[in-house]
Order: structure tokens, then C-alpha cells, then sequence
């Protein structure tokens, strides 16, 4: 009997393994290997090798030894990491359609982070939310935004002149109230404060929360359903924390400004016109339409204020570190713009030396080092290898700006790698065709610093000697999912 019983189940593990083998090779008819990596365990795959900290300099490291893409595994989900813009333009651009895809993940639902259609699967619902960001948050739209970047920098002048010890505070609520009050028309400062701070907790426990090999249940997403008394179900309770946040941020943006025609705040924004266009309540499509306006007013906020804060400290960091970039700067402020005004954003082209400062920023401090993740809906056969599909892609944008062959000294600040001539030397790489919202983050960005420049000048902390003190910027994990 038991003979018959182990003849039996080893029959079935035989037909089973079988069956995988034949699939395997119905998938990769050509046996075609996967892109290079470095070797993993059995079962676990490569768990151990995902590198956490820093985790873009990390897959530099694993590129300069692979090549310039690299193949990781994990438990049910492999993940490919392009680090040149050869390999970016060749899948992401020139295959777009197999690779617009967003990967799925336990801790999206966890999180309660799903209104963000920048983490919404390809289809129909993210097109309609991507035509309507890009409507409102495109290039083309930027200029009509100019005036409330000009009030809202002037504020925080104010600031700085009665407070300079809380410049970072105040630089970090000058973007978040400027992007209130364009996707709002609502200027309540302590109302702002705490959704400023809530949506750069939310960006910044997400990025880091999907970093492979962070939580298991990333890999086992049948652990989300485990009770949280469970041993090891401690993450639990961190992404109900989470939830609860993404929660009431949407929630009070739903229902102070998306719930009906006039409840908007007191200026003119992208949230009233968006109401303005919706049809009658007894439309088919009235609830789709409304939910697309209430989610691309709060990811162009969340999204937004969090990212350009992160590149104005870093803007701030420069300037207190290389005292001759600054000094450079404010002379050619002085020339062009004079004393009488502060510079506006159609002074750019006369000011490429500023300019230069703000794309040498957006290099040197890369935000979103690792873009937004892609994933492919078909396998794919690329360059002698064989991608499998639902592979989560990233693309090193950190490598790619600091690639020695293309910029010369790339962890040096060297503004003057974009200039030629004495105007912008639009052939140098930026970071313009990676960085989310680009368009409307650099024209921020310009006008704070050209404003800040014209008016202030920032020095390093002194040590007990009197020299200037080192200074670390801290970096985060923006790899967004």
C-alpha cells in the first residue's frame, strides 16, 4: 500500500515538473537565458543581495560587475534594473508598448495607496487620469501657475528675513502652498502644514517600503491576509498607520473640495475647473469622472510638493557649500535683473548661469533615482535574452547622471558643464525626460532660486574654529513603485 501511495506521489511531482519544463520552454521557445545577474540561492533567489541603502548605488555596483542591465529573483517576482539610457530607450521607449505596465503589489491595498495612477496597471482608467494630469500638469500648462510661485516665494522671503534658522521648514511649505493653491485654490496654512507633512510621509514610507526584500510580503502577498497578533505580522500595523494616513488625506481633499460644484477654495484652481467640466450627478459616468479629478489634484500635490522639496535642499546645500557657484550666480542676477525687481521666470534665457545651477541640481542630486517601476504584460525576447513578463523594471537615473563617459567629474557640482557660448547647451543629458511633473518642478525651482539669490546669501555652519563645518545632504529611497 505505501509503495503504491510514494509511486503515486512521486508520479504526480514528475508530471507536475514536467508540465513547468514544457510551459518554460512554450514561453522561451529559443532557450534564451535571462539577462546576467549575480547567482541567488534556491528557492530564495537573490533576497539576500537586494541592496537596501542607497539602493540605486547598490545596482550601480552589481551593473559595473553584470553589465548595464541586470536580472534579480525573489520569491514570484523578478526584477530588472537598466543602468545606461541605451538600455532605457530600447525597452521603455522603443517597446513602450509591452512595458507601460505598473507592477502590482500587497502593498499598494496595504497602504490604501491606489488613488495614485501613477501606480494604477495600463488600461483605460490610467490613460484617463494620465490626459488629465498632463492637461493641468504639463509643460504646456506650467506659465499659467507663474503668479502663485511669484506670491508664494515672496512669502517665503519674508520668512527667511524674520526666521533664517527655519529655512528648510519654510522652503518645504513654499512648494506645498504653491501647489495647494494651484490644485486647490486653498491657502489655509495650518491645514497645508499637515498635508504637506503628510504626503512626504506617504511618498517616502512607500519608496521605502518596496525596495525588494524590505517586507516579505512583498514576494508572498498571501501574508497580508495573516491576523496581526501573528508572530512576524508586525508590518501590519505599520501599513494600517500608513492606510490611515493616505486615508483621511484623500478624504479631506474629497470632501472639502471634490464634492460638488463652489465648494472649492477662494482662487481659481485646477480642482474648480475640473469640477466645473464634470456632467450632472445622474450622468453614467459622473462617479468615474469625479474620482479622476479627486485622485490627479492629490498625486500632482502629494507627488509634487514632496519632490521639489527635495530638490530645493539640495538647491540650498549647493549654495552653502560652493560659495563661488553662488557668488557667480548673484553677479549675473545683479547685471541682468538689477535690484529694483525680483527675477521671474521669463528671465531665464538671460540668466543661463542660474539655470545652469538648477540643471546641475537635478543631476547632482537625482530625484527619483530610480524612477517610476514598469512592468511587461508579454514575455519578451530582447538582445539574446529572455524577459519574462510581469519582470519590474527600473531604470537607474542616478547611474545615468553620473555616468563618467558622458559628464566629465559627475559627482563634482559643475554647472558650467551646461553652458556653451554663454547660453544652455541643450545636448548635455538632464533629467528632464525621467523626472515627474519636470516642468513644472523647474520653473519652481527657478524662480526660488533666482529669488533667493537676488536677496539672500546662505554660508555653511562654523565649527568651534570658525571654519566652515561639513555638511551631509541626506538622500532618500524615491524609487517609486
Amino acid at each position: 500500500m505505501w509503495d503504491s501511495f510514494i509511486a503515486l506521489s512521486l508520479g504526480a511531482v514528475f508530471v507536475l515538473f514536467a508540465k513547468t519544463i514544457v510551459a518554460h520552454r512554450r514561453r522561451n521557445p529559443h532557450g534564451l537565458p535571462l539577462p546576467p545577474g549575480p547567482k541567488g540561492l534556491p528557492l530564495l533567489g537573490n533576497v539576500f543581495q537586494f541592496p537596501q541603502a542607497n539602493a540605486w548605488e547598490g545596482y550601480h555596483k552589481l551593473c559595473e560587475e553584470y553589465g548595464d542591465m541586470i536580472y534579480l529573483k525573489a520569491p514570484g517576482i523578478g526584477i530588472l534594473v537598466l543602468g545606461s539610457h541605451r538600455r532605457a530607450v530600447d525597452i521603455l521607449d522603443k517597446r513602450s508598448a509591452n512595458y507601460s505596465d505598473r507592477p502590482a503589489s500587497p502593498i499598494i491595498d496595504l497602504m490604501d495607496f491606489g488613488w495614485s495612477f501613477g501606480l494604477m496597471p495600463y488600461g483605460s482608467m490610467w490613460r484617463q487620469h494620465s490626459r488629465t494630469f498632463h492637461k493641468y500638469f504639463g509643460n504646456s500648462a506650467v506659465q499659467q501657475y507663474h503668479p502663485i510661485m511669484y506670491e508664494e516665494t515672496k512669502a517665503f522671503l519674508r520668512k527667511v528675513n524674520s526666521q533664517p534658522n527655519n529655512i528648510f521648514e519654510d522652503m518645504k511649505f513654499l512648494f506645498g502652498a504653491a501647489l495647494m493653491r494651484t490644485a486647490y485654490g486653498f491657502d489655509d496654512n495650518r491645514k497645508n502644514e499637515a498635508l504637506v507633512d503628510n504626503g512626504a510621509t506617504l511618498v517616502s514610507r512607500f519608496s521605502d517600503a518596496v525596495i525588494p526584500g524590505r517586507f516579505l510580503v512583498s514576494s508572498i502577498p498571501a501574508l497580508r491576509h495573516i491576523p496581526s497578533w501573528f508572530p512576524g505580522a508586525g508590518f501590519k500595523k505599520v501599513f494600517r498607520e500608513l492606510a490611515d494616513i493616505s486615508s483621511k488625506t484623500l478624504q479631506f481633499i474629497a470632501h472639502n473640495h471634490i464634492q460638488a460644484k463652489g465648494e472649492t477654495g477662494s482662487h481659481p484652481s485646477i480642482a474648480a475647473d475640473l469640477i466645473d467640466s464634470l456632467p450632472e450627478k445622474s450622468d453614467a459616468n459622473y462617479a468615474t469622472l469625479e474620482t479622476i479629478a479627486r485622485n490627479v489634484c492629490a498625486v500632482g500635490f502629494v507627488a509634487g510638493a514632496e519632490t521639489t522639496v527635495s530638490s530645493g535642499t539640495a538647491l540650498l546645500y549647493v549654495l552653502a557649500s560652493y560659495p563661488e557657484v553662488q557668488t557667480r550666480a548673484q553677479a549675473e542676477i545683479d547685471t541682468v535683473v538689477g535690484s529694483d525687481r525680483l527675477p521671474l521666470v521669463t528671465d531665464r534665457e538671460g540668466l543661463p548661469y542660474v539655470h545652469a545651477v538648477v540643471k546641475e541640481v537635478g543631476r547632482w542630486h537625482t530625484v527619483g533615482p530610480l524612477g517610476v517601476a514598469h512592468s511587461n504584460t508579454e514575455d519578451e525576447e530582447y538582445d539574446g535574452y529572455f524577459i519574462p513578463k510581469q519582470t519590474i523594471i527600473f531604470q537607474n537615473n542616478w547611474a545615468m547622471m553620473h555616468d563618467p563617459d558622458v559628464f566629465d567629474k559627475p559627482f563634482e557640482f559643475v554647472p558650467e558643464r551646461y553652458i556653451k557660448d554663454g547660453k544652455i547647451d541643450l545636448s548635455v543629458p538632464d533629467t528632464s525626460h525621467a523626472a515627474f511633473g519636470h516642468g513644472r518642478r523647474n520653473d519652481a525651482l527657478f524662480v526660488m532660486a533666482a529669488s533667493f539669490l537676488a536677496t539672500h546669501t546662505i554660508e555653511a555652519p562654523k565649527d568651534e574654529q570658525g571654519k566652515a563645518a561639513p555638511m551631509k545632504l541626506d538622500t532618500q529611497n524615491l524609487a517609486l513603485w
